[in-house]
């Protein structure tokens, strides 16, 4: 099931026509949580409220799955009103199962809501994000002054 619901997300959304180029978010993701990886990081903590969230949290999983990151740590971070819904509004069955499974996967769940995120970003080591350049969210985080990368930019 955890394959399946994982191969049926991708098809799903890789088939959807839109300016979203899952693909191309998966293969940099892949390269800068390796590339980090590489470097010494070994905990990840990604907001499964988002997209592009749930991507970098599956491509964690596939890489220590895979024992090309074996020791990587996933922390899971869930917005506080979960307990009401177990998934982001509007989203449909494929990212339900996909998101269910990597809660399953995730080695800690950690309650935050995604603004409170950004505003941690002094306790984390590197940021990996999908924001517009122009965007609020991407000037606290290059005002933070911690190493980043905007996926966004590579695609």
């Amino acid at each position: 099931r955890t394959r399946s619901a994982r191969s049926s997300a991708r098809r799903k959304f890789c088939s959807t026509p839109t300016y979203f180029r899952e693909d191309k978010i998966r293969m940099e993701l892949y390269r800068y949580i390796y590339a980090i990886y590489n470097e010494g990081y070994r905990t990840f903590l990604c907001d499964m409220n988002t997209y592009i969230g749930l991507l970098a949290a599956d491509t964690a999983i596939m890489l220590r799955e895979s024992d090309k990151c074996p020791d990587i740590c996933l922390v899971a971070v869930i917005p506080p009103d979960s307990h009401l819904a177990s998934h982001p509004a509007g989203v449909d069955n494929l990212y339900r199962a996909l998101y269910d499974d990597l809660l399953v996967k995730a080695d800690t769940k950690e309650v935050c809501t995604s603004k409170d995120f950004l505003k941690r970003l002094p306790g984390y080591g590197h940021v990996i994000c999908c924001f517009d350049e122009q965007s609020k969210e991407m000037e606290t985080i290059r005002n933070s002054g911690k190493p980043y990368v905007s996926i966004l930019t590579r695609i």
